[in-house]
């Protein structure tokens, strides 16, 4: 006989408690009195709905906690995904540093009395851009997808704690176009450098288009380091 699992996983136990909580009120209805019967079936009958409705506000509000630590690829992306304000704003301090420390490189490499001139002011400043677009963004260009009406964003790397939170501000940008939750199916991630298509969660496991089908790992996991170009494409 097969063993039967342990139950770690939250959606897990919504379902355990919906099913049980089903049977065992069907099972006591023939002994509910008449008069309380009618009540009682509305309230079998509601209760499906409601635990439908309290399930889809959490999973578009806070879906994080449907899942548990196991549920993840990787330590660091159950850290990435739990993770308070304050990590936050670490990271945000780390960019800072970053940004700082660009700017000083490059000053210090830069020749004195070339900074004096114009060209050599222009130099310097496209080289401190580039230290930190290298370091501390990745590029989306969309523009592959809707030509003309497309556009090259440039997005700091800090922002986006998962693949989801990169996909869904990405959707706002070329929303005029495709459908909600369609990744996969009518534009994908493509690196520019090698063509490879960024695969989420939903065309992993083979979800339909239309279904939201979060993916909480982080983009380095995925494969998007700093400094990366992301083209917009079609599948």
């Amino acid at each position: 006989m097969n063993k039967v699992g342990i139950v770690k996983n939250p959606l897990s136990v919504i379902a355990i408690f919906a099913g049980v909580a089903e049977i065992s009120g069907t099972g006591v209805l023939p002994f509910v009195s008449p008069v309380n019967q009618e009540l009682y079936i509305w309230f079998l009958m509601t209760f499906p709905f409601t635990l439908i409705v309290l399930f889809f506000a959490t999973l578009n509000w806070n879906h994080k906690v449907l899942y548990a630590p196991s549920d993840y690829k990787s330590d660091y992306s159950f850290l990435e995904g739990v993770r308070t304000s304050s990590a936050t704003r670490d990271e945000i301090t780390s960019f800072e540093r970053t940004i700082d420390s660009n700017i000083d490189a490059a000053l210090n490499s830069a020749d004195v009395e070339d900074i004096k001139s114009t060209e050599g002011k222009n130099r310097v400043a496209q080289s401190i851009k580039d230290s930190i677009r290298k370091s501390s963004f990745i590029a989306i260009d969309t523009r592959p997808l809707l030509g003309n009406d497309g556009q090259l964003y440039e997005l700091p790397f800090v922002a986006f704690s998962s693949i989801s939170d990169l996909t869904n501000q990405i959707y706002f940008m070329i929303e005029q176009h495709v459908r909600p939750f369609e990744y996969g199916h009518s534009w994908v991630m493509r690196k520019s450098e090698s063509g490879q298509v960024i695969k989420n969660s939903r065309m992993i496991t083979g979800t339909d288009k239309g279904v939201p089908c979060p993916d909480n790992r982080s983009l380095k996991e995925a494969g998007i380091e700093p400094g990366a170009t992301i083209n917009i494409t079609k599948p």
